[in-house]
């Protein structure tokens, strides 16, 4: 229940053909806001798509010229590629404040096509595997290129169709609504007939769950293979059991902070009546909650490496935390675990919609930053180093250039122009989650109070 703390009665939720109507709207216009952004993001990824040639000309000899490549696709990985575990989540926990933003959630599988096509590239500057430690104990069948291909392509696949599964009933009324065009023969072809029986309701349900958990289990996998691949096998004496499991929560604090950033963007945008405090607060808890993880699972690594102290062990400290890149590191730990801790355990800074977002936007700092940290420092070592067991001689900090800046810009952008497309394709409202969740909502009166009522969803 939730109550307006007044006698005045509370009014009563739109009918679900209000919200079509309007939705429908909206998604139809195609304004000079939207226009600009398309270009922006268009032109963005040119330029990055200029770095990335400006990067294969110099070659894939020297790996640690690629060492901001790398980092970049595990920001995209950390943020927007995880978005769609929000969705299933909240999909498989059957939260109501869910219904607006898992559109926003599931179109970050798009963002995953982009990094798939740097893994490309960014697998050509592996080092061999024979003679050092790596994840593979000398599989021989494809590792670990094969793989890493099998994993990205498993993960970005599952949440394409997962996206492409949830938004058919609104493929079909974007068929039926729109004017004859370009778009509405690419949403009539996408909705693939789509006519809404009790069948095919029942399908689709059990498609969202089953394609949800896929994703769910192909995304830790891929986080394990690309951090033994690009980082914890390039370092010497780098032993961390849960380092897998570290970045696994990375990318879901990455995941929640980059999906309340695009519900405040699209809530500027003229969403305001669908996206309000309700989704903000809800998600700050979780927000919170791998803030804490976030140093949780730092500290359960370091103190292993602190107070051990043997030579590979001081080596990796070194490297990682307290040598060239300490101060990236401590900027890191402000943005992602002290910032976040001091501002959201405070309940009206929560119970916003500013404030979870601008803690967001210092999460987004802080992961990139300590994405550049872990993997741009493993890059960095020279073959000389990477047969051994200890760091002998730890390298100076590599800071960008432009190409590196120009990959990493056009590579955000690029996720966010394929977004873009995608929200003239399908609605970035859920019309049908919306509408069911409206059949879930009364307003009733209880003892002297007009409350909402909601009712369990199946």
């Amino acid at each position: 229940m939730h109550g307006n703390g007044h006698h005045e009665p509370l009014p009563q939720p739109p009918s679900h053909q209000e919200v079509a109507r309007e939705t429908m709207g909206k998604f139809a216009a195609v304004g000079s806001g939207y226009l600009l952004s398309l270009l922006i993001t268009g032109i963005l990824a040119i330029v990055g798509i200029i770095g990335l040639v400006i990067r294969i000309s110099g070659g894939f000899d020297d790996r640690a010229a690629w060492g901001y490549h790398a980092g970049t696709m595990n920001f995209l990985l950390s943020t927007l590629v995880a978005m769609p575990i929000i969705s299933a989540g909240l999909r498989l926990t059957k939260a109501h404040f869910r219904r607006p933003i898992t559109r926003l959630a599931e179109l970050g599988a798009l963002s995953g096509i982009v990094m798939f096509i740097m893994l490309i590239f960014a697998l050509q500057v592996l080092p061999t595997l024979e003679g050092r430690p790596d994840l593979w104990f000398d599989f021989p069948l494809g590792s670990p290129d094969a793989w890493e291909y099998i994993g990205v392509i498993a993960m970005v696949l599952s949440a394409l169709l997962l996206a492409w599964t949830v938004a058919l009933p609104d493929l079909a009324a974007a068929r039926d609504h729109l004017p004859a065009s370009f778009r509405q023969r690419l949403a009539a072809g996408l909705s693939v007939g789509w006519v809404g029986n009790l069948r095919a309701w029942r399908v689709q349900y059990a498609a969202s769950l089953v394609l949800g958990a896929i994703f769910l289990l192909t995304y830790p996998l891929v986080h394990t293979m690309f951090s033994s691949d690009f980082h914890a096998g390039l370092v010497p004496g780098l032993k961390d059991a849960i380092f897998p499991a570290t970045v696994t929560v990375i990318g879901l604090q990455g995941a929640v902070a980059t999906l309340i950033i695009v519900m405040f963007v699209v809530r500027q945008a003229g969403y305001k009546d669908y996206i309000g405090v309700d989704q903000f607060w809800a998600l700050s808890k979780p927000l919170l909650a791998f803030s804490l993880m976030w140093f949780y699972f730092w500290w359960a690594s370091f103190l292993t490496f602190w107070y051990g102290r043997t030579d590979s062990e001081i080596g990796v400290i070194n490297l990682l935390f307290l040598g060239p890149y300490k101060y990236v590191f401590a900027t890191s730990m402000f943005l992602n675990f002290l910032g976040p801790l001091i501002a959201l355990v405070w309940n009206p800074v929560r119970r916003s919609v500013w404030g979870p977002t601008v803690v967001s936007v210092g999460i987004l700092i802080g992961t990139w930053l300590n994405c550049m940290r872990i993997y741009v420092s493993a890059a960095s070592v020279p073959d000389s180093e990477l047969f051994g067991h200890v760091l002998h001689v730890v390298p100076a900090a590599i800071w960008p250039d432009i190409a590196d800046i120009m990959v990493t810009v056009g590579a955000v952008a690029a996720a966010a122009f394929l977004m873009l497309l995608a929200a003239k394709v399908v609605p970035v409202i859920s019309m049908w989650e919306i509408g069911e969740g409206l059949r879930l909502v009364k307003v009733r009166r209880y003892y002297g109070r007009w409350v909402r009522v909601i009712a369990k969803s199946h």
